[in-house]
């Protein structure tokens, strides 16, 4: 996930641990073993809270939606949807036959959006129903209150804006995305395929990485019910794809199908992706069906299922419940212009279907190798427990440091125990805080019951800038560090990558985190150092757009904040008694929207403002130029 997180951000490990923000919400099967906000920067793996009202039998769809921002129009957005029938892992990536499908919609495009448009928003719209039912915690699934800090719910609410843009464009059209929470994948199929055209087809292809361990009877099912509905032809030819050395229930019931007039293939990894020697077993979920001629090299009236569904009861043939189906998704869309082989006249490969799926046709089809029913799924152990505490938050005096309940929490946390770096239970004070000795961790182990069952997790810490399981900020020394960690907004700061450490205690202050460490230390111009500084950042704060406010107040907050020891800032409160701060309140160093408390984004500056300042010890004197 930590290759994942810096694709989509472009931020660094140490550039995410510094910024301490949610840029990935992964909603996994109770069954994987936990990824930390340290384990990977960015990623909140949401821990399930209940499973004694599960919904589903597994948590087995692969659906992403992703929002980008434009780099220098920050007005400008981009929401990608994705579907896949492979896991998020490096497994997938490398080992795996799979496929993924998505759309793309920008801010751009819905100022004339055309028919394509409008389709890929009906998409967006439906996947977002169900993403929108796991963030709502999945009727009580998962736990989702680290999505509910200050932190995350602003970007959240920037996307979920995007989307409505699109929901605005989706009015009356069907979108190809589908889920099973209400009906099966099967039950909708036909009507999907009917979207697209009603013509009977002659050719069908299945595939699936996992069969049933009894007798199948969902790929029958399959067959039957596009047959019943006029969409695939009474004699048509029908291909099911498999791993020979590990496709269960079609080992035995290979002679059945034969008889029903299926041939059972080994799938094929696709030649224009992978070379001969590149061995992949097939994992994909996929259905293709076509129109043959004999005399065409055309694919005709072809369409396209791929999603989470393996070709299974819980998988295809059940809609969701918690003895019964997985909850699954995916999209049957029409595939135009595909052809069954390349040839002589120059059609591109990228067209051929045995190019795009793990399939193979006629004359290159191979030898059936025999069939072996392979190793049954055996799930792992339950680890991913949501603590009754979702963070703990940092609370550093002069003298003293400790780590603090959120005020959310509610309901019984009298197991609740917290470990040090040395694995000692840390006792609560008469506060109900914990004291704490050392370095501030970005994340502490934790210990609880449940009906006398001990549980363990890592709790993130939330500082006083509300960044979750981040990095100790490094101090600033001088002015011209400070605005380097400024200048470059909204792009984090250049950091030194830290070494591995799992965010307890124990690790903080090992790295420097900041490439700027080595800065000279300020000039004997104080006052000049102070003024450039605030000229800096007024000619700054000004162009920037309304949507990157929230965290430019923040940067700005953190930044200066970690500058207070440093000599300059000494100078102006100790020596001068006087506020440098005071002209960044004046309208014109301020932008329009921002300009006054009357608004939530000059109210928001303010704060940050009156923060800097206390931290300071500036706020209560005269401003540069003024009489005390």
């Amino acid at each position: 996930m930590n290759d994942a997180a810096e694709r989509f951000t472009t931020y660094t490990y140490a550039q995410r641990a510094s910024a301490g923000r949610i840029a990935l919400a992964l909603f996994l099967d109770p069954h994987n073993q936990p990824i930390s906000l340290v384990d990977a920067p960015g990623v909140a793996h949401l821990p399930f809270k209940n499973l004694a009202n599960r919904p589903c039998r597994l948590v087995h769809a692969k659906v992403a939606i992703l929002g980008f921002r434009h780099t220098e129009h920050r007005d400008k957005w981009y929401l990608r949807l994705l579907v896949s029938t492979g896991n998020w892992t490096r497994q997938t990536l490398e080992e795996s036959l799979d496929l993924a499908w998505a759309v793309d919609v920008s801010s751009d495009e819905l100022n004339q959006a055309a028919d394509e448009a409008k389709a890929a928003c009906a998409d967006i719209k439906a996947a977002n129903n169900l993403m929108q039912w796991l963030r709502d915690g999945a009727n009580g699934l998962f736990d989702v209150r680290l999505l509910q800090s200050n932190q995350a719910t602003q970007d959240q609410l920037d996307v979920d804006g995007w989307i409505r843009e699109c929901v605005k464009e989706a009015r009356g059209i069907a979108p190809r995305f589908f889920d099973n929470r209400d009906r099966s994948m099967l039950a909708q199929l036909p009507q999907l395929v009917n979207k697209i055209s009603k013509v009977s087809r002659n050719y069908l292809a299945l595939g699936s990485g996992f069969y049933e361990g009894e007798k199948t009877t969902v790929p029958q099912k399959i067959i039957a019910s596009l047959k019943d509905a006029g969409i695939l032809t009474r004699s048509a030819e029908i291909d099911l794809f498999v791993n020979p050395t590990a496709c269960q229930s079609i080992a035995v019931s290979f002679g059945i199908l034969e008889n029903e007039g299926v041939t059972v293939s080994p799938a094929k990894a696709p030649a224009l992706l992978f070379k001969e020697d590149n061995v992949r077993t097939l994992h994909a979920k996929f259905l293709f069906s076509a129109n043959y001629s004999n005399n065409s090299n055309k694919c005709n009236s072809s369409w396209i299922y791929l999603g989470s569904g393996n070709l299974t009861n819980p998988g295809f043939a059940k809609s969701m419940s918690a003895n019964g189906g997985n909850l699954e998704a995916g999209i049957v869309f029409g595939a135009d212009g595909l052809l069954w082989c390349g040839d002589k006249k120059g059609e591109p490969l990228a067209k051929v279907v045995t190019n795009l799926l793990p399939i193979e046709k006629d004359g290159e089809k191979r030898a059936l190798p025999e069939l072996k029913a392979g190793e049954g799924w055996e799930p792992e152990p339950l680890s991913h427990f949501a603590p009754p505490v979702p963070w703990l938050v940092w609370y550093e005096r002069e003298n003293a440091s400790e780590l603090r309940l959120p005020d959310s929490v509610a309901g019984d946390i009298s197991s609740f125990v917290i470990l040090n770096a040395a694995g000692a239970n840390v006792q609560q004070n008469d506060e109900s805080h914990f004291p704490w000795t050392g370095a501030q961790p970005q994340q502490v182990r934790c210990l609880w019951k449940v009906s006398n069952e001990e549980r363990t997790a890592w709790v993130p810490v939330m500082d006083e800038f509300g960044r979750i399981a981040a990095i100790k900020l490094p101090l600033i020394v001088n002015m011209e560090e400070a605005w380097l960690q400024l200048s470059d907004f909204p792009n984090p700061p250049e950091l030194h990558e830290p070494d591995e450490t799992d965010g307890s205690a124990e690790d903080e202050g090992k790295a420097d985190t900041s490439s700027n460490a080595n800065v000279t230390a300020a000039s004997n111009y104080p006052i000049r150092q102070m003024m450039e500084l605030v000229e800096q950042i007024a000619g700054k704060q000004t162009d920037i757009q309304e949507h990157d406010w929230p965290l430019w107040c923040r940067r700005l907050e953190q930044t200066l904040i970690q500058a207070k020891g440093s000599k300059v800032v000494e100078y102006f409160a100790n020596d001068l008694k006087m506020n440098p701060l005071a002209p960044l309140r004046h309208a014109s160093f301020r932008p329009e929207y921002a300009e006054d408390e009357t608004t939530d984004a000059g109210r928001r500056y303010g704060y940050a403002l009156a923060s800097i300042q206390n931290v300071w010890g500036v706020q209560d004197l005269s401003a540069l130029g003024e009489e005390p």
